[in-house]
């Protein structure tokens, strides 16, 4: 099933025709669920939440939240460390190091072009995985090239799987 995986296209609204009330709850329900399955490429059109979903976190309101998320991200991530009871702790180091290309990430967001939701969908799960190398110091994946994927799959007109050169598909699966 993974490398029969589907590429979006810019046409495509995967919005459902008529949506139902019931079909937003279940896809606000299953957000991180959602996020990780559109990230690890699965077509917004493969089924009703999915396409709620893929429509919800492209609205603009929801790519400038999320840019305000990864803005705080930076923010932290510069600031002294202050002694405090933090669940997931950021790895500083790696945010800093990757800060150009969460720059662009940033810039992809708040963009008034159109935008893939798998690129989206990647961004927002980086923020909720506490093993994933914006938390975990011993995670093996580069942090920057996860952004600059994310970012490249932002691309509409992007092609190909997500992460394959680098070996980054797997943290999205």
């Amino acid at each position: 099933m993974k490398a029969e995986l589907l590429h979006e296209s810019p046409a495509h609204d995967p919005a459902p025709k008529h949506e139902r009330p019931w079909d937003r709850l279940l896809a606000g329900a299953l957000a991180p669920s959602l996020d990780r399955q559109l990230a690890a490429g699965y077509p917004p059109r493969s089924s009703r939440a999915l396409a709620v979903r893929a429509r919800e976190i492209t609205t603009q309101a929801a790519r400038r939240e999320l840019a305000q998320r990864w803005t705080s991200v930076l923010d932290h991530a510069r600031r002294r460390p202050v002694p405090r009871f933090v669940h997931v702790p950021l790895h500083r180091s790696a945010v800093i190091a990757a800060a150009a290309d969460l720059h662009e990430m940033i810039s992809a967001l708040t963009s008034g072009r159109p935008i893939d939701a798998r690129g989206v969908a990647m961004a927002s799960s980086l923020l909720s995985d506490g093993t994933g190398p914006l938390y975990n110091r011993r995670s093996l994946v580069d942090l920057g090239a996860v952004v600059r994927d994310a970012t490249r799959q932002m691309d509409p007109f992007a092609t190909g799987p997500a992460g394959e050169a680098l070996g980054l598909a797997e943290c999205f699966r």
